[in-house]
């Protein structure tokens, strides 16, 4: 498949700080890729990059082959907000479209903003969520073979955020390519192919979110059963054992291995459980703590 993003040893410093330390990173076409990591990690700051916000300081980035940013091929949705308050939702829409030799048209774009009832509404007058919904209609104005999403569904309600992914999916079978930063890590699951943790400026994991797991990945089983605790304490791979009245949790990195280990106890367990991590919970094991909406 097709590379249309690659980078290759790129760095950056800010007053003598490094925030980005030889990263190298590769997304074929097609792909929906969650760039994630906390505050302070270097996602915006390589977004920027990316997109030519700001300078490297070494390194090679090339984006659909070229070195040079091809802006008609780009989305780009940041966190900045619509500053066009006196403008209505209609204006905006065909401005943006009229950047474009060949643009989405106006109807496609309002349907993607879900403001067909809002045309002639200022951009003041729209909630957070439609704001953001409309950005996201703008940034697909030129319809770009490439996006960039920076935290995309902050201030969307529920109903405007599972429309939004199922857009994203939609976009994704046209060939569409994604790379989105995002700290509501329960909606990336169901959609990303790859995952890009950045920790301390370097890239600290890439891959799926199955190789994700294997990461030593804990695994919860869940069950209740009359039988001692010690005996649970001293099968292999076995992390942590609790057990209040009889219903015990029991965490392990070797599931398969303490699948086997049970089966003869099976008779004396019920209501058994296996409970993977959250990518929540992966998240922390990389990076040693909690995302953070907030990035550099």
């Amino acid at each position: 498949m097709k590379t249309v993003i690659k980078v290759k040893n790129v760095q950056k410093t800010y007053d003598k700080r490094v925030i980005l330390k030889q990263v190298d990173l590769e997304i074929k076409k097609g792909e929906i890729v969650a760039l994630l990591g906390r505050n302070g990690a270097g996602k915006s700051t390589l977004l920027n990059v990316l997109l030519q916000l700001v300078s490297k300081d070494q390194g090679e980035i090339e984006i659909l082959g070229e070195k040079r940013l091809k802006t008609e091929a780009i989305g780009v949705m940041l966190q900045n907000e619509l500053t066009l308050e006196r403008t209505t939702v209609k204006e905006i829409l065909e401005l943006w479209r009229s950047y474009y030799p060949k643009s989405k048209s106006y109807a496609e774009l309002l349907a993607i903003a879900d403001l067909e009832e809002k045309q002639e509404t200022f951009i003041a007058k729209l909630s957070g969520g439609q704001r953001r919904s409309l950005q996201f209609a703008l940034c697909l104005a030129g319809d770009p073979e490439v996006i960039f999403l920076d935290e995309p569904t902050v201030g969307m309600d529920l109903k405007h955020r599972q429309k939004f992914w199922e857009q994203i999916k939609k976009l994704q079978t046209a060939g569409k390519t994604f790379l989105i930063t995002s700290h509501y890590l329960e909606e990336l699951q169901n959609v990303v192919q790859r995952f890009l943790i950045l920790k301390d400026g370097s890239i600290a994991f890439a891959g799926t979110l199955q190789e994700l797991q294997q990461n030593g990945q804990k695994v919860t089983f869940r069950f209740t059963s009359v039988l001692d605790k010690s005996l649970f304490t001293e099968l292999p791979g076995v992390l942590t054992v609790k057990n209040y009245a009889m219903n015990y949790i029991v965490q392990t990195t070797e599931p398969d291995e303490l699948i086997q280990e049970l089966v003869p106890y099976l008779p004396a367990i019920k209501n058994l459980s296996i409970e993977h991590d959250s990518l929540n919970d992966l998240f922390l094991e990389v990076t040693g703590g909690t995302y953070n909406v907030v990035s550099k």
